[in-house]
């Protein structure tokens, strides 16, 4: 399996993976939209799993400043298998410490994907113990909704 950089000729099919990886979500749920996947292809942290030509599984990811220090945010991991999961977290670690930003973090619900589960592990990413809390401003957030904020 081969881990790259994601290219424009992709998107139809990274956008088609996710749908595939996790069917009847809320619309605000997925991430691999065009104006997402435009914004991810150029932040140098975001990989596409390739086994022979077809892609099984992403990470979008971007750095982020934080006045002292970059943290390197991936919004979404999704995979077909614990390889691709496994080495697209490897291939986001390397592009972070390559970059001098010594931080890794994203977001996942422990026990949804049990492959990403271990491989969280098995890459020494740990669960911090804070919860995220979020406010949808505007007209999507008038009837309370808080789905995609980061999911």
């Amino acid at each position: 399996m081969h881990y790259r950089f994601f290219e424009e000729s992709d998107y139809d099919e990274l956008r088609a993976l996710e749908r595939r990886l996790f069917p009847d979500r809320p619309d605000p749920f997925y991430r691999a939209t065009l104006p997402a996947l435009r914004f991810y292809t150029r932040s140098g942290h975001s990989f596409a799993a390739d086994a022979g030509g077809r892609l099984v599984g992403f990470v979008l990811a971007q750095a982020v400043w934080q006045g002292d220090r970059a943290t390197v945010l991936a919004t979404r991991v999704a995979a077909e298998s614990a390889e691709a999961y496994h080495g697209l977290l490897r291939a986001l670690i390397k592009s972070a410490y390559d970059a001098n930003a010594y931080e890794v973090a994203l977001l996942s619900a422990p026990g949804e994907r049990p492959e990403l589960d271990r491989a969280l592990e098995e890459n020494a990413l740990t669960a911090s113990g804070q919860r995220l809390f979020v406010r949808i401003l505007g007209e999507r957030g008038a009837g309370g909704d808080h789905r995609g904020v980061l999911s």
